[in-house]
Formats: structure tokens, C-alpha cells, sequence
């Protein structure tokens, strides 16, 4: 089977097609059409999702290598349209608000938190939102900061957590640290860093983004 993906360029493309074959794994497949470029990739079934990832990394790839923008929009044979809507709930500033006594990491923590809010790779977010949080505690290893978690049949503390988050999405190979063995086992995980084509592992760590939301706002909210 395959999953087709259209390439939509950010400008008129200007791709040597021969070269970016070369590029791409055996199972991707480029075609040409009178109305774009299209990339088929061999798949377990269609309209697989594991290939939107597998694709995305070569155009991050591609990205970096040409400065050429390219996004692939898979080609479905049923469509339902979804719509991407953002709510806001807009406050007002407190009545007691006075000027900001700046720390050196709060600006860097607001921006940030700017930045992340509306970014839309979900992995990209976490390790936005944990760096607002070592930006107040960068000693990662102070158990008085990040308590020391060593009992997979309950969650570790929040911040703990989100250290782990961190540590399994921003690094590469086989877990080494009892602390991180016991996280993986208690959300059930191998005790690898993750690969972000793995579907069942990108679900549970993207289903952490409202505590790394949560522990990063409070970090944010003790500053002001």
C-alpha cells in the first residue's frame, strides 16, 4: 500500500527532482504531475499517519540543507474537514498591577511562552515550555527542586515530570537513568528516548502538553 502526499511549496519550487530522490529513503517515491510535485511512500496501509512524520523529517531535513520551505499535505480518499480554532479568554490587568521588577530570566520566559502558545509541533512545544521552567530551576539534578522519583506505580512529582518529558523527547538512545527506567514503566513505554515516528509513543508524550502548560504558566506567574 501507499500514502501520497502533495508538496506545497512557500515559492515557485525550484527542486532538482533527480537530487531529491537521492535523498529520501527507498520506500519514498516522486512523481511529477501537470498540478505539483507528489511523493508516494510505501505503508502498511493508507492514508498512514506514521509517514506524515516520516516525511516531515526529511523536509526539516531539506529545509535546512536549501532554505526551501515545503509542506506535505496528504491526499485522502475521504476528507472531512476540520477546523484548527484557537479560544482565548481575554482577562483584565489586576487592580493592583504596578511596574514589573525584572529578573534576568523573565523576559526570556515570557518570550518564550509567546512563542510556544500558538506553535504548532507539539514536541517543539515541550521543550519550549520546559526551558521557561530551568530558566527558574536549572539545577535539574537538585532533588529539592525536581524530587527524586523512585516508584513506577505512581506519577512523580510535577516538575520531576517534567523533566522526564524533556529528557525523553530533546535526547537519543537507550534510557540509562533509574529515575527515567521508572517513568518509562510507569507510562508503560520502552526504555528508549522517543522516535517520534513511534505513533503510541508520540500519543502519550503529546498527551503531557497540559501539564508542561500547567508547571510552566505557575513558573512564569511566581515571577511577576
Amino acid at each position: 500500500m501507499k500514502t501520497v502526499f502533495k508538496l506545497v511549496f512557500e515559492r515557485n519550487p525550484d527542486i532538482e527532482i533527480r537530487k531529491f530522490q537521492s535523498s529520501l529513503p527507498p520506500i519514498f517515491f516522486i512523481r511529477e504531475e501537470t498540478d505539483g510535485i507528489y511523493i508516494e511512500i510505501e505503508s502498511d496501509s493508507e492514508e498512514d499517519n506514521r509517514c506524515q512524520r516520516l516525511i516531515d523529517r526529511e523536509l526539516d531535513r531539506h529545509f535546512f540543507l536549501t532554505c526551501v520551505k515545503i509542506r506535505a499535505e496528504m491526499i485522502r480518499k475521504i476528507v472531512s474537514l476540520s477546523l484548527d480554532v484557537r479560544f482565548r479568554i481575554h482577562g483584565s490587568l489586576p487592580d493592583d498591577i504596578h511596574p514589573q521588577e525584572w529578573k534576568y530570566e523573565l523576559p526570556i520566559q515570557l518570550r518564550l511562552w509567546s512563542v510556544a502558545v500558538d506553535h504548532n509541533d507539539i514536541l517543539t512545544k515541550l521543550l519550549l515550555l520546559f526551558q521557561i521552567i530551568e530558566l527558574s530551576y536549572p539545577d535539574t539534578s537538585n532533588p529539592q527542586f525536581y524530587p527524586v522519583y523512585d516508584n513506577s506505580t505512581s506519577p512523580p512529582a510535577p516538575r520531576s515530570e517534567c523533566k522526564f518529558i524533556r529528557h525523553l523527547i530533546a535526547h537519543a538512545g537507550d534510557v540509562k537513568t533509574k529515575q527515567l527506567e521508572h517513568y518509562c514503566a510507569y507510562l508503560n513505554l520502552p526504555t528508549v528516548m522517543l522516535d517520534r515516528t513511534d505513533e503510541g509513543y508520540y500519543e502519550i508524550i503529546a498527551s503531557k502538553l497540559p501539564l508542561m502548560e500547567q508547571e510552566a504558566k505557575k513558573v512564569i506567574e511566581e515571577a511577576l
